[in-house]
């Protein structure tokens, strides 16, 4: 069985642009558009990561890249850069 591209899930690099205490973070995806910015609600992020969270951190994520439009994405697994 093949996966669909836009549902796997890649282990991918963000960055945090903005946190928006208590309700997510917008994020770049360079490798998924490296020119818009997503938006990642607090409740698609483990409370240690997000507690930490502010502007310019990087982490590693796993994310479906081969998503066409940001309300498609998913994220999991995150990892500290």
């Amino acid at each position: 069985m093949k996966i669909n591209p836009e549902h796997k899930m890649w282990r991918t690099l963000v960055r945090v642009r903005r946190s928006q205490d208590g309700v997510g973070v917008e994020l770049i995806i360079p490798g998924w558009h490296v020119k818009q910015y997503v938006f990642c609600p607090v409740q698609a992020i483990p409370p240690d990561i997000f507690k930490d969270m502010g502007a310019g951190n990087r982490y590693h994520v796993g994310c479906n890249i081969g998503a066409k439009k940001a309300e498609d994405l998913c994220f999991d697994g995150w990892e500290k850069e």
